[in-house]
């Protein structure tokens, strides 16, 4: 009998050893896997993320940040956020800092190897917290907000190994000091982890030392209740820039902005669950982790492997995937770098594109010379942006889209709203250097480009900028300012876009045409009345694109909207525009591939002309409508 004990024991430890195996290879591979989709498949959005950020190495700065409620972990928030700069760098620090995270929880909370996956849930939420954003990253208003929650964490673990060192009476006082000197530095972080301490002390009131024991457990959690209501209210009174209904959750993400709806509160919700779930998980853990052992021996590898599958269920759940969303991305970091043909690639990716997609399309084929042959080949229209929040260009693209059409007071207007409501940002910083220098604004420029200086990654670009000031002719040289130059035609006033800034393009961009147009403005005003569908307008567009450049063949989109609104509209003489025989003979096809589907619904016809047709103007021009620009 005794040798049949011993042999389940060597089972039964086998088995154990084995599962504990498993559970390795799992969180190693969790932290592995999401690196590398940080580092590659996120890899625009981090360059993004870095430039929706900035980190001064200034006194300034410095201040400015503890000006505020956990004004420590914003500056060292920020100070990370700024290694996105290189995705796979930053992707690494986020990554080694969860993990850091991962074996303090196992640390300061006991837990066994066999239940190694308890100590990774709160790394699944903190990721994501982030993952979960698309749009909203343009409307954060906490600096440092990719890191500030990890920090907290960690900050809050730390201060609980602390308080578990403690004796009764030093660990009473360490409340009320960590309370009372945290919340500047670390804000709600600071209540949270007194709240933990309390509840640490609460979960050994059942143990066997009587009256004493009821004392020591009720004590500090009542304490610690107290001090989180009395301290930040207190701190209130210092920190007036912080609204009395925010100030216990400083440090948290703002989600609610500044509109009122019903629909807009409940849809929002969704943002905080994650945050929510390890708040109390972690609140928990403080409660319960000294009885996790109580858990049978023989069924923990099933909870464990459940619990796995949660997790990854829960992060492909809360990580947006929102195709649109990562194309814009790439396109951003594209027209940076001006790989215009890179620019053009990305939009075939998007099955029904964001209008932000579509410009950023048209401004690269503006600038590779193919917009007549190619503006009407690529998916077009306008998908709804995921969003629980009405999303603006003017928050997103628009400022470059402003830049590249020439509209520099309206693309620095907005870097200055913008920054108003968000605060300053690396984005905002280099369209406003940029607007500045082509509009001849010089000194506004050189102080944008002085505090560019003062980062560690941008200040590169900024000294080579640095060399325009002043330098009016160097700049007309430049080509990387060849578009906006010649689109910089117009009457350069600020007037009213009401935040749409496609609809604003186009209707502003026709608007100036003259004998001496200059030939980009002049085929951007084309672009801008054949996307309007204007018939009116089009044929002295085509005048004015025509008369400044020598043509010998129209470009083939240019052709098909000829022989299309010279036969919609009879007054019009266009023989002696030259048009290609197989692009009337394909118009031919066209109409009567349109008289054989008459009486169908439009959705139905449109299914069918794809195919044959999809990269025409004249399948735009029917087929593409109920355009929404944001």
């Amino acid at each position: 009998m005794k040798q049949t004990s011993d042999n389940c024991a060597i089972f039964s430890s086998e088995y154990s050893k084995k599962a504990n195996k498993r559970q390795s290879s799992f969180i190693i591979a969790f932290f592995v896997v999401l690196w590398a989709l940080l580092s590659f498949y996120e890899h625009s959005q981090l360059v993004r993320v870095d430039a929706q950020s900035l980190f001064l190495f200034d006194e300034n700065f410095f201040y400015n940040m503890m000006k505020s409620p956990a004004g420590l972990l914003a500056y060292a928030g920020c100070f990370l956020m700024q290694f996105f700069y290189y995705p796979a760098l930053g992707a690494t620090i986020f990554v080694l800092l969860l993990v850091a995270q991962f074996f303090l929880v196992k640390k300061v909370f006991s837990i066994p190897k066999e239940y190694s996956l308890l100590a990774l849930v709160p790394s699944v939420l903190l990721v994501a917290t982030n993952t979960q954003l698309g749009y909203l990253i343009y409307y954060i208003k906490h600096p440092g907000w990719y890191y500030v929650a990890l920090l907290g964490i960690i900050t809050v673990l730390l201060a609980i190994w602390l308080y578990r060192k403690l004796s009764f009476p030093a660990s009473l006082f360490f409340i009320l000091l960590w309370v009372s000197v945290g919340f500047p530095l670390f804000g709600m972080f600071a209540w949270f982890a007194a709240i933990c301490m309390g509840a640490i002390s609460l979960s050994k009131i059942f143990e066997k030392d009587g009256r004493n024991s009821i004392m020591r457990g009720v004590l500090p959690i009542t304490f610690a209740l107290l001090l989180s209501i009395v301290v930040p209210i207190l701190y209130y009174y210092q920190y007036t820039t912080v609204s009395i209904e925010n100030i216990h959750l400083s440090a948290l993400p703002v989600y609610h902005l500044s509109i009122g709806s019903k629909t807009f509160k409940s849809t929002i919700i969704p943002y905080w669950v994650p945050f929510a779930i390890l708040f109390l998980y972690i609140l928990f853990l403080s409660l319960y982790s000294n009885r996790i052992k109580a858990i049978t021996e023989k069924k923990h590898t099933i909870y464990m492997l459940l619990l796995a599958i949660i997790q990854l269920g829960f992060l492909y759940e809360y990580w947006y995937k929102d195709a649109n969303f990562r194309i814009e991305n790439q396109q951003d970091l594209a027209m940076w770098q001006e790989d215009w043909q890179k620019v053009a690639d990305y939009a075939r990716d998007a099955e029904l594109p964001s209008r932000q997609i579509v410009l950023n399309k048209n401004i690269a084929l503006l600038c590779l010379g193919k917009a007549g042959s190619e503006m009407f080949a690529y998916p077009d229209g306008s998908s709804e942006i995921d969003a629980p929040m009405n999303v603006h260009l003017t928050h997103t693209g628009g400022l470059m889209t402003y830049y590249s059409y020439g509209r520099f007071n309206f693309c620095y207007r907005w870097c200055v709203e913008n920054a108003v409501e968000h605060g300053w940002k690396v984005e905002y910083l280099k369209h406003s250097v940029r607007c500045m220098l082509l509009s001849g604004e010089y000194a506004v420029a050189e102080r944008y480009i002085n505090i560019l200086k003062h980062t560690l990654f941008h200040k590169s670009w900024a000294e080579d900028y640095e060399k325009f000031l002043n330098k009016e002719e160097l700049i007309k040289k430049n080509p990387e300012f060849k578009l906006p130059l010649q689109m910089y035609f117009y009457p350069d006033v600020l007037d009213v876009d009401e935040s749409f800034v496609e609809v604003y393009l186009l209707k502003n961009i026709p608007s100036y045409l003259y004998s001496d147009t200059p030939p980009l403005y002049a085929e951007a005003a084309l672009m801008s009345v054949l996307t309007r569908k204007d018939r009116k307008m089009f044929w002295n567009t085509l005048v004015a694109y025509l008369s400044g450049r020598k043509v010998s063949r129209l470009p083939i989109h240019y052709q098909e909207a000829v022989v299309l609104y010279s036969n919609l509209d009879r007054n019009v003489d266009a023989s002696q525009i030259p048009i290609d025989e197989a692009v009337r003979m394909r118009f031919s096809s066209f109409m009567k591939r349109a008289k054989q589907f008459k009486g169908q619904k439009e959705e139905e016809i449109a299914h069918h002309f794809k195919e044959d047709f999809g990269d025409t103007y004249w399948y735009f021009y029917f087929f593409v409508r109920g355009i929404k620009s944001n």
